[in-house]
């Protein structure tokens, strides 16, 4: 389990914790109805009856805690437990309601707060199958009255009651399949929303990607290259250089002109390809207009800049190109500089831009420095 996993489970288990802790509020108010039942006399049972509801109400809620803090409950079906708390909760206040005589009418609202915990975790059909649970119980009480106690209440008032449960029962049951719908809803315009988001992201990150890199080759683009070079040249520590060479590809137009403007772009995605393979990672390699690129390589001296060039240079002059004659060598020059701290960015690049002029001038596919000082 990976450990966005693990942490979604920890917050869906504190949320289970949080409803847990809520459902012991009505417990607890349920207590006090024993406890003040009994003070005022109106219980009729024994003192070990009334300690009983007490006693099993907190037997089985810490069954469920324990559940809960072991991560037990993840093992069921529904990790919240919600119907088996419901079911255990109405089979405890059916126990109670045997003895609170005059008092039970106004007590069996007591049911439809103990289904209302299920509105947001049951299906329709589950919480129909609590509700009838519920009347069942109460039914059973009815039935089961004339043996558990001396003086049962009438029938007919006992039926009324029962009647007017289920009435109230079903509007619960309407109230929350309402509710349920909203929910329903809404979570499906905030899934609508996600996605919607995430094409959003997508089509920002591919704006992002056409304003910060070329369209054709998928380097840098020259103001992108200029806006990182300035960047990392302000990290260049004192004793340090950096690399800078300009690169031009010898007699492009020619590949153009003769062979078409595809076969030019291939050759163009190809050097791109070769350059990328041949250098680091963190070297930056921009595209700067046409058939001409631009490197920086960070914190390079003379002797690692120009053997990364050259390396460059030889793939790219041993490389066989579809379209283009078998016999046919695409080759490069380069201008190359070294740039130290304080050294001005444009600077440099036209003290390679005119390297390069004198490596084309030379014959081509070679590569010079501007300063032979440097070389």
């Amino acid at each position: 389990m990976s450990n966005t996993d693990t942490a979604t489970q920890a917050k869906f288990q504190r949320l289970r914790m949080q409803r847990f802790l809520m459902a012991q509020l009505n417990y607890v108010i349920t207590y006090v109805v024993i406890v003040t039942t009994w003070i005022f006399g109106e219980y009729h049972g024994t003192e070990l009856q009334a300690i009983s509801h007490i006693l099993l109400g907190l037997s089985t809620q810490g069954v469920f805690l324990w559940l809960l803090i072991s991560n037990q409950n993840l093992k069921f079906r529904d990790p919240s437990m919600t119907a088996a708390q419901i079911v255990v909760a109405c089979l405890l206040l059916t126990y109670m309601l045997v003895y609170v005589g005059e008092l039970r009418g106004s007590m069996t609202t007591i049911y439809a707060i103990i289904l209302l915990f299920g509105v947001f975790q049951l299906s329709r059909r589950a919480f129909i199958a609590c509700c009838s649970f519920a009347l069942i119980c109460f039914g059973s009480l009815i039935m089961l009255d004339p043996l558990l106690i001396e003086s049962p209440a009438p029938i007919n008032r006992m039926l009324l009651q029962w009647f007017l449960l289920a009435c109230f029962l079903a509007w619960v049951t309407m109230f929350c399949s309402y509710i349920r719908e909203l929910r329903d809803r809404l979570q499906k315009r905030h899934s609508t929303l996600q996605i919607h988001q995430e094409t959003l992201k997508g089509m920002m990150g591919q704006l992002e990607s056409l304003a910060t890199t070329d369209g054709l080759t998928g380097l840098l683009n020259r103001r992108t290259f200029y806006q990182e070079a300035e960047r990392r040249l302000t990290l260049l520590t004192p004793g340090k250089t950096a690399g800078l060479a300009v690169i031009d590809l010898d007699h492009f137009k020619q590949v153009n002109d003769t062979y078409g403007h595809a076969v030019g772009d291939k050759v163009l995605q190809s050097f791109a390809q070769i350059a990328r393979e041949s250098l680091r990672d963190h070297d930056l390699l921009g595209r700067f207009g046409g058939e001409e690129f631009i490197l920086l390589i960070h914190q390079a001296d003379a002797n690692l800049l120009q053997q990364c060039v050259e390396r460059i240079r030889q793939r790219f002059a041993e490389t066989c190109f579809a379209g283009l004659p078998e016999d046919y060598r695409c080759t490069l020059s380069a201008g190359l500089s070294l740039i130290r701290p304080g050294d001005k960015l444009d600077v440099r690049i036209r003290q390679a831009d005119m390297a390069l002029y004198a490596a084309k001038a030379n014959g081509r596919n070679q590569s010079q420095f501007s300063d032979n000082s440097d070389a």
